[in-house]
Formats: structure tokens, C-alpha cells, sequence
């Protein structure tokens, strides 16, 4: 009878669209729960001698690095017996291992160097007090990670400057006592996401599948040959943040690899750092990089009609301060050249503006725009710019 009653027709319409509502966001609001087996169900697992599981040793179950503290009497080994010992006040390694983790992000260099290895293999912590200091903070604000890294970003040792004198470079170039705040170059992925920040480009849209964002055929045709399906991402999902960019171990992001991004091959915790030639010339070249000028040199363009003003907002687009007399000269100096050549030759100002960010309708003039541009790619290219300090 509902379901043919005249009287309830409005109704059962409602309905319905609120099932086909409900199926279309069903996919994003289900959550997939992990649970194991019944005891009776589970498989017996053997040692394999030398690792083929065709040859069977004794039967092996689960437990816990006998080195360390042993689970709670009477406790099932199960996962959430393990995530219990894991995060244990008596646990002497989760602490220690993610607040030096912490810092190393925040400092360049982890309070114990090798963060990946932390048994004899490793090093020892350069300030073991301040470690285990900061491991027992942690674990009494019941694991706030909020919390750590205001502590580590307030603190004396954060704050101070990162500039050394020559006496203090020779006793301590690697910085591990402290004496100055910390210098070291961005990651990868915060090469090209700042490059896009500042350029007014880069996509707050958060979720969904990976994308593919501009990159060299070349380096395409040298890994697959011909015929490879990768089809740069059209609209925005080309300025999404590095986080969605599809990865491949075959072929890496050729602009991410260059900055030292792993190659996914292996797990890594602690990523090397490198100063190359290579590296200044993606972020003169790559495609990514001068679409990211273009975009700022718009940003300054809209700064203001006039050229000190523009170099003025530019520079503290990038660097976060302003810059000095000399700095200002400078650019207003490398604008005045460009503009002049890119005057006297409009082709090589088109195309340089082949792929523009925004509407060319926009833009003052194309020569004004490519010199700027050029004054955006000078910015995106200081070393404040790509260093933390």
C-alpha cells in the first residue's frame, strides 16, 4: 500500500532521493574495519628455512622483541595488544623514536642522526637528556603531537638565527650542538608546492585520485618507449599539492627525483640531501617552474603600477620579509634588461608566455609580463627561497 497510495506519491519521490543521495556518498563515508579470525580459523605459521615456504620449520607466533619490555601479563597477542605495548609509558623506543623523528623535521638533523637506526648499528644521541626530556613530554601529553611541536618551534633553540661565523662553521658545521637555528633545503615536494603557493596556483582541493602534472616526454619515452599513458591532468589537478602526484618506481617524477624524493623502492626515513647543478636547472626549466613564474609575476603585476612596488611585494611573496636597498636595485635592475630585450624581440616574449596561467586579456602587455616573469623565475631561484632558515 506505500508504495501505491496517491496520497503518499510526494513522499516516496522524497525517499528516493534521498537512497540515491545516500548510495552516491556511501563509497566516501564507509569505513573499512580489519578483524581477525576466529582462533580455529586461523593458519599455523612455520619458519621457512631459508626463506622458502615450501621447507617448514617450527611453528612461530606472535610476540614481541624479547629486548625490550614484554607485554602485559596474561594479554593476548594480538594487534591490540601490540598497539598497547607500542604506546606503554614503559616502551623505550616509541617516544624517543618519534619526538627525535619530530625534530629532525623541524632542525634538518635528528637529535640521534641515524633516525632510521636506532640500535647498535646506529648513532648515539648527540643530547640524550634532551631526548629522553622530550620523549617523557610526549607520552604525559597522552601522545599530543600538536603539542611538541609548539614546544620545539618556541624554544630558544628554534628561534635563533641560522647565521654562523667562521669560528663556529669549523668547530661545528653539521650544527649538532645547537649553537645557531637551523638551515637546510626544502624537500621535494616543498620545492614545488611553495614554487605554486606563492604564484597563486597551487590547488586547495584535497582527496581523490593521484594526479599527473607536467613533466619531460623524454623522460617518459627513456623508461616505457613509445606509447605510455601518461596524459598530463587537465584544470587545477595540474597545481594539486606533490602529496596526489601519481608515482611510479620505474619512473619517478623527474622534478622530485632531482631534489632527492626516493624512488619508493625501498622504505625510507631519512632522506639525503644534495646540491646540484641539476637542481637549478629544473627549477629554471621545468614547466612546472615557469607556468609558477608566470603566475607571480601576475601576483606582482596586480601589486601595483608601479615596478618598485611590484619587486617589493614579489620579494616578500617568496622570502617573507623586504628586501634591502641592493636586493630592490637588483631586480628592478634584471627587469629593466629583460624588459628592454623582450621590447626589442616580442616573438621571444610570446614565447616564453606560450602556456600562460591566466587569461592573456589580463596582461598590460606581453613584454612587460615575460620580464616580469623573469623576475618571478629570479625569485623562485633564491636560495631563501628554496632554503628553510
Amino acid at each position: 500500500y506505500l508504495g501505491i497510495a496517491p496520497a503518499l506519491a510526494d513522499a516516496r519521490g522524497k525517499l528516493d532521493t534521498l537512497r540515491k543521495e545516500y548510495e552516491s556518498v556511501k563509497p566516501y563515508s564507509t569505513v573499512p574495519v580489519i578483524r581477525e579470525l576466529e582462533k580455529d580459523k586461523r593458519r599455523v605459521t612455520h619458519l621457512q628455512r631459508r626463506g622458502n615456504y615450501l621447507e617448514h620449520g617450527g611453528v612461530v607466533s606472535p610476540g614481541v622483541p624479547s629486548a625490550i619490555h614484554p607485554l602485559a601479563t596474561q594479554a593476548v597477542a594480538d594487534r591490540l595488544q601490540f598497539a598497547q605495548w607500542l604506546v606503554d609509558p614503559m616502551n623505550p623506543l616509541t617516544g624517543r623514536v618519534t619526538v627525535n623523528r619530530l625534530w629532525e623535521s623541524l632542525f634538518g638533523l635528528g637529535l640521534v642522526r641515524t633516525s632510521e637506526e636506532f640500535g647498535s648499528q646506529g648513532e648515539l644521541p648527540s643530547h640524550p637528556e634532551l631526548l629522553d626530556w622530550l620523549a617523557t613530554e610526549l607520552v604525559s601529553s597522552r601522545w599530543n603531537l600538536k603539542h611538541m611541536l609548539k614546544l620545539m618551534t618556541t624554544s630558544a633553540a628554534y628561534r635563533q638565527t641560522s647565521k654562523v661565523s667562521p669560528e663556529l662553521l669549523q668547530r661545528d658545521p653539521d650544527n649538532v650542538l645547537l649553537a645557531r637555528g637551523p638551515r637546510f633545503r626544502l624537500s621535494a615536494e616543498m620545492v614545488r608546492d611553495q614554487a605554486l603557493f606563492v604564484s597563486g596556483l597551487l590547488s586547495s582541493k584535497m582527496y581523490g585520485p593521484p594526479v599527473k602534472p607536467p613533466q619531460p616526454k623524454m623522460g617518459l619515452n627513456a623508461a616505457f618507449g613509445s606509447g605510455t599513458d601518461w596524459e598530463t591532468s587537465a584544470g587545477e589537478d595540474q597545481h594539486r599539492r606533490a602529496l596526489y602526484t601519481t608515482w611510479r618506481r620505474s619512473n619517478p617524477y623527474p622534478s622530485m627525483a632531482t631534489f632527492d624524493a626516493p624512488n619508493r623502492e625501498v622504505c625510507t626515513v631519512r632522506r639525503d640531501r644534495s646540491n646540484t647543478p641539476l637542481q637549478a636547472l629544473v627549477t629554471l626549466n621545468d614547466p612546472v617552474y615557469i607556468e609558477a613564474a608566470q603566475g607571480l609575476a601576475r601576483r606582482m603585476i596586480k601589486a601595483g603600477a608601479d615596478a618598485r612596488e611590484r619587486a617589493l611585494h614579489g620579494f616578500r611573496l617568496c622570502v617573507s620579509r623586504a628586501p634591502n636597498e641592493k636586493e630592490l636595485s637588483t631586480l628592478l635592475s634584471v627587469f629593466d634588461r629583460a624588459l628592454k630585450r623582450f621590447q626589442d624581440a616580442p616573438a621571444k616574449a610570446g614565447a616564453l608566455l606560450m602556456q600562460p596561467a591566466t587569461d592573456k586579456a589580463e596582461d598590460p602587455g606581453t613584454a612587460e609580463v615575460a620580464a616580469w616573469t623573469v623576475v618571478g623565475s629570479v625569485l623562485l631561484n633564491l636560495d631563501e627561497t628554496l632554503m628553510k632558515r
